[in-house]
């Protein structure tokens, strides 16, 4: 498995912020019988709890996205079902388009992975190999 980073990730901070605001608007929504307020602060812990993983192994990439209440969606995008695969290497971290049709998934790798990225996409596609 090739370990991913997230574009879109926040902050420790904010979160914890953002789930703070969230729980103090519930309480005061319900507690001065304002709907608008319940509605805000469920919101705030709405945005708060939805998260996303990415997991790159031999057949594919595995997207597993968590959302409020602990709900789990798993979809799975196999390298025998892609057009193509773009590489942009760079020196930490490099950037790979995964495309299907035309939906396309960004996942950021560490460079050094690379090699074993390339290894999985011969595997199972070799044609998907673009690096620019």
């Amino acid at each position: 498995m090739i370990k991913t980073y997230n574009f879109k990730e926040t902050k420790k901070w904010l979160e914890y912020s953002s789930l703070l605001v969230g729980i103090i608007l519930i309480i005061w929504g319900a507690i001065s019988h304002q709907t608008i307020l319940l509605v805000l602060g469920f919101f705030f812990i709405l945005v708060v709890s939805n998260k996303t993983e990415i997991i790159i192994d031999k057949k594919g990439i595995l997207i597993t996205t968590t959302t409020l209440f602990l709900m789990k969606r798993k979809d799975r995008l196999n390298f025998k079902e892609m057009n193509s695969v773009e590489i942009r290497e760079s020196v930490e971290k490099s950037l790979v388009y995964f495309m299907r049709g035309w939906k396309g998934r960004k996942v950021l790798i560490d460079t050094v992975d690379l090699n074993k990225l390339i290894e999985y996409l011969k595997n199972e596609n070799p044609d998907l190999i673009k690096k620019e």
